[in-house]
């Protein structure tokens, strides 16, 4: 029964991969297509310019001067619908070389720091630091040679922090891009809630694992019980076991992820670059932080070891339980029940609260509650230290009952 469970759950989870993997595609081509008809529309504007100048250059009434005035228009429209022209055909092709140039000409005037972004009559300021950001990102995917998606019109970062909905969607709008591939997908699944499948599953799978030693199907655990081993030694084979199939649980879920994405939409470079941001001072405003352009790679690999940091928490915090709870279902009704209350207290010192892994990585979440609380070093240490006092405990419990077993042996 509980081997058919896990197939259940590693279905769902191949399935929920392919859908998203596959809105990720539709999405990107539809991206596309709205910037190529965007470009389309206004080459057709810029035509019926030039059709209403060449009516007026053929009025007799108008001086020199000004028919001098319609010629320099008709050339600079006539200039701005090859540029648009060679744009769709850049979009088209995905040279990204020539569309990163095409949009770095925006940033060349490093003095002006001012930009307004509108939409639907709504005008929103965006923070000079994003500005910057933006034109270190697109030097850096020049200079690195990566290919990304449509042309970077601006980088959104958590320094623009949007008073309402509808300044979020222009945000959205002028930052919007598509990122497509491997690298872009992991790290979507560490920024995402889709970390807490992972310890759902850890918990129904794996936290049962002392709720009932006689039904533990593991063979192990059954020898050892089997040939009268002491409960210090059945606990740590058990915690062994356990803690290396949380491991493998967790790298295989990233596996499946990582290979439905290449499938579907290809590889994509681990070097590009994500923003990452530095606290600087003990309380919290945007001059509190800095920021620093690092491969994906850096912030993968750290969101990593806090994804299995965590998991290796979440199935000593659930081995715990069960312990004292033998009903296995009331076990993992419990364990996930205090693990999502105790998620709620956002601490540094609270390792329930580190399942967000992909923000811990990259700083962002000290933004989301507005906090200087969280960073990676910090995350990483509380979890070893809530690891071992797990282990700890669960040792000196089996070796308490030991002692108790002794005594009425």
């Amino acid at each position: 029964m509980k081997q058919k469970k896990n197939i259940l759950f590693f279905i769902i989870i191949i399935i929920f991969g392919l859908i998203i993997s596959s809105a990720s595609k539709i999405e990107n081509n539809k991206t596309k297509e709205e910037q190529i008809y965007i470009k389309k529309k206004v080459i057709e504007l810029l035509k019926k310019d030039i059709n209403n100048i060449d009516k007026n250059l053929e009025n007799n009434n108008i001086s020199e001067e000004e028919k001098d005035e319609y010629k320099v228009l008709k050339e600079k429209d006539i200039k701005l619908i090859e540029n648009n022209k060679n744009q769709i055909y850049n979009i088209k092709n995905s040279n990204w070389q020539k569309l990163y140039e095409t949009e770095l000409k925006r940033f060349e005037n490093k003095k002006d720091r001012n930009l307004t972004i509108s939409s639907n009559n709504i005008e929103y300021n965006v923070n000079p630091i994003t500005l910057d950001i933006t034109y270190e990102t697109l030097n850096y995917l020049k200079e690195n040679n990566i290919y990304s998606a449509h042309p970077l019109n601006l980088q959104k970062t958590e320094f623009d922090q949007p008073r309402n909905s509808k300044e979020n969607e222009i945000l959205d709008k002028y930052s919007k891009k598509n990122l497509i591939g491997t690298s872009h997908r992991l790290w979507d699944f560490f920024t995402n809630n889709i970390v807490l499948i992972y310890t759902f599953m850890i918990v129904v799978t794996f936290g049962i694992l002392f709720s009932k030693l006689e039904d533990v199907q593991n063979k192990t655990i059954r020898f050892l019980k089997a040939s009268g081993a002491s409960k210090f030694k059945i606990v740590s084979s058990g915690l062994f076991i356990g803690g290396i199939l949380t491991i493998l649980l967790g790298l295989l879920i990233l596996t499946i992820f990582f290979v439905i994405e290449f499938l579907i939409n290809g590889m994509s470079s681990f070097k590009y670059p994500i923003t990452t941001y530095i606290v600087k001072n003990n309380y919290f405003s945007l001059m509190s932080f800095g920021y620093k352009i690092v491969p994906i790679s850096d912030v993968l690999m750290k969101s990593l070891i806090l994804f299995l940091l965590y998991g290796l928490f979440v199935f000593l915090f659930t081995s715990m339980i069960s312990i004292f709870i033998k009903s296995t279902i009331k076990s993992v009704i419990l364990s996930f029940g205090l693990m999502i209350t105790l998620q709620m207290f956002n601490k540094c010192y609270n390792p329930f609260s580190y399942w967000r892994v992909g923000k811990i990585a990259d700083g962002s979440i000290n933004f989301l509650f507005k906090t200087v609380n969280y960073s990676f070093d910090k995350s990483y240490k509380v979890l070893l230290i809530a690891i071992c006092i797990l282990i700890i405990f669960l040792i000196c419990i089996s070796l308490i009952e030991d002692v108790r077993r002794r005594r009425y042996a």
